[in-house]
């Protein structure tokens, strides 16, 4: 007997031995795994199994038999039931069949994803478990994607084809519609089959495979004989050989502009018109004063056979006054009739007080029978009209004054034709506004007005600014109401301009443009700025703006004449508390032609003056170019790259001139506070 129970001592101690060096193993092992004996029972389930399956009792996972319940030394416990719950059938079906299993499970106690690969054996099975929630997620995404692909094909509008040059392969319900065959019929057959002879379909082929997109429209002709106009989209190579186009039966819209065109056609008023604007243009671009663009309409206007007379009244912002300024066809008009800004007035309820007011144009297209037009139908008796227009003559927040026309017509300002005199204030308003920006900028005399906004940041609830400035340089206006400010500020408050960004609610964005020790340059977008309108609207620009401390500081120029009090007023409308701190005339300082050629002189390197001329007078700066960068540098003899180099310093050195200059110039000035 005693032999017996050494060789079943030894028998043991060695099964302990490998059950140790397996349990070694597998705690060496990065991936959940655990073991089942051939009853499916756990016999192995080490710390990554245990940590994934049941954290929060983790302790408890795989005790001894005496104090888990285990019975033969096979472990049990929340984690293997839990195993259990989710793989179990796996197990038993691997162990049956003998074969490898792969199944997925979702612990909805910790909302993960697992998957569990059982391989089994004749003495049991080995399951490796990885947590898959991630992949699970992106299949999802995935197939919620292609879900919203899907609908987009199937919903939209729009004929989608895909395809090659010889095939269609894809086709969504509505290019079934628009080729007018059913969808089952689509796929094998050729776009080209269903496109007009009369167009170039293998230029427009070679074209679109050589840009990659191409944007047109032509005749498509369907089976039963139909035509329709459609516009397409094409993307080549969505996939590889593979083509993406979106047609749009456009025929409609077509139709519908031609019966507008020949509408327009049919409306000889129009012509008088359209031929007063192109006289105020010429004049424009000539370079004319504000009075001879103003004589240039009224004269046009007068002179056409569709208007009797023509005016423009100027508006007293502060008075509410409206008085002559020019007048065509006519003599003394705007003195000898009732005209008023307000609306309570009978004299302001006519065209002219209402376009005063709504800043658009007001017409009364039978004077006779309009009641607002009581005050002055004697005058259209006498002057022999019955339809009258006035057209304010504005540029954003700025009315520079009030364009009146008279025609003998009923109804003549209907439809096209009003929308088309409408055009006539825009025009000038912004012409006029451009001539005061350009008298202000080339002016031998200019008022400039210091401007300060006490607690400015404060009224945006932006932070604390005490011991902080930002100087803002330049300001640019990039748009209509778009404008980007230059400017810079310490490191340490950037943090705090880009907080008061946020507030601010017509400040958009701010970006760094270059950071050097502890200074910040940035570039600020603005979107309408109450301040930069009015200021801009006047023909006026900022010459340079601070915070300090909270307060926002301000210079501003004005071309001399400049009505300051209106400006002013318009200001203190948008911020109640701004101060004017000193009014000065100034007499700007400039350098002559000769001047500034010597200093590029000096300035440029040989090869950099001679990339700058060859550039200039090879053609490189025309839109087309005449010559490419590369033409430029075969003719210097040096690389394309050495060529840009060049070219880019000479530019920079160029601006920094004349940009420069004009910040630094001296100003002569006399101080009027």
């Amino acid at each position: 007997m005693g032999d017996e129970w050494r060789a079943v001592e030894t028998e043991s101690e060695v099964i302990s031995d490998e059950r140790s060096e397996l349990e070694d193993a597998f705690a060496r092992v990065s991936d959940a795994v655990y073991t089942l004996n051939s009853d499916l029972r756990y016999t192995l389930v080490n710390e990554r199994a245990r940590s994934l399956f049941d954290r929060s009792v983790a302790d408890a996972v795989d005790e001894p038999a005496d104090a888990d319940g285990a019975e033969d030394g096979v472990g049990t416990g929340p984690v293997t039931d839990r195993l259990e719950s989710l793989f179990g059938d796996a197990h038993q079906r691997a162990f049956e069949r003998q074969r490898q299993v792969t199944v997925d499970a979702h612990d909805e106690r910790i909302d993960r994803w697992f998957e569990a690969r059982c391989h089994p054996d004749e003495s049991g099975v080995t399951v490796l478990v990885a947590d898959v929630t991630e992949r699970k997620r992106r299949e999802r995404q995935l197939e919620e994607d292609n879900r919203r692909l899907r609908s987009i094909f199937e919903d939209a509008h729009d004929a989608i084809l895909v395809g090659d040059e010889n095939e269609i392969v894809a086709a969504n319900p509505a290019a079934s519609d628009l080729l007018g065959i059913d969808r089952s019929e689509i796929a094998g057959r050729s776009l080209k089959e269903f496109i007009h002879a009369d167009h170039d379909v293998s230029s427009a082929w070679e074209t679109f495979l050589e840009q990659g997109r191409l944007r047109g429209s032509f005749s498509l002709v369907r089976p039963d004989g139909t035509e329709r106009i459609v516009e397409y989209n094409s993307v080549a190579n969505v996939l590889p050989g593979t083509h993406l186009s979106i047609l749009r039966d456009v025929t409609e819209a077509r139709r519908r502009e031609g019966e507008l065109e020949r509408h327009r056609e049919r409306l000889a008023a129009l012509d008088h018109v359209n031929g007063v604007v192109r006289e105020i243009n010429d004049a424009i671009v000539t370079g004319s004063t504000r009075a001879h663009l103003e004589r240039v309409t009224c004269e046009s206007l007068a002179d056409s056979p569709s208007y009797e007379f023509a005016f423009i009244a100027d508006v007293d912002a502060r008075s509410k006054s409206i008085t002559h300024r020019v007048e065509a066809g006519i003599d003394g008009y705007v003195q000898s009739i009732p005209l008023s800004t307000a609306s309570d007035d009978p004299a302001g309820r006519g065209p002219a007080g209402k376009a005063i007011r709504t800043r658009e144009i007001q017409v009364s297209n039978d004077v006779f029978a309009d009641p607002d037009f009581e005050p002055w139908r004697e005058d259209a008796r006498e002057h022999g009209y019955e339809s009258a227009a006035a057209i304010p003559i504005a540029y954003d927040s700025v009315l520079y004054g009030i364009l009146g026309i008279t025609s003998a017509r009923r109804n003549a300002f209907s439809d096209e034709e009003r929308d088309v005199v409408a055009q006539l204030g825009e025009i000038l308003g912004h012409a006029i506004a451009a001539l005061e920006r350009k008298r202000v900028l080339l002016g031998d005399e200019l008022i400039e007005l210091e401007l300060v906004i006490d607690d400015a940041v404060a009224m945006f609830d932006g932070p604390d600014m005490t011991g902080h400035s930002v100087w803002f340089d330049r300001v640019v206006r990039t748009g209509d109401e778009q404008y980007l400010e230059y400017g810079r500020t310490a490191a340490e408050t950037f943090p705090l301009l880009e907080e008061i960004v946020e507030r601010v609610p017509h400040w958009n964005e701010v970006s760094v443009l270059q950071r050097t020790a502890g200074d910040v340059k940035f570039e600020l977008s603005i979107t309408s700025p109450p301040m930069f309108g009015v200021i801009d609207a006047y023909g006026g620009y900022v010459e340079a703006a601070a915070i300090h401390d909270g307060e926002y500081t301000t210079t501003v120029h004005f071309p001399t004449g400049t009505d300051v009090g209106a400006v002013m007023d318009e200001l203190t409308d948008v911020y109640a508390s701004i101060q004017t701190v000193a009014r000065r005339q100034i007499s700007p300082s400039s350098e002559s032609l000769d001047q500034l050629q010597h200093q590029l002189a000096e300035a440029l390197t040989d090869r950099q003056r001679t990339a700058l001329e060859m550039a200039y007078y090879g053609g490189y700066f025309e839109w087309p170019r005449d010559s490419s960068g590369e033409e430029v540098a075969d003719s210097m003899d040096v690389t394309a790259a050495t060529f840009h180099e060049h070219l880019r310093a000479a530019q920079h050195k160029l601006i920094a001139m004349i940009l420069d200059d004009a910040e630094t110039a001296g100003e002569r000035s006399t101080d009027d506070r």
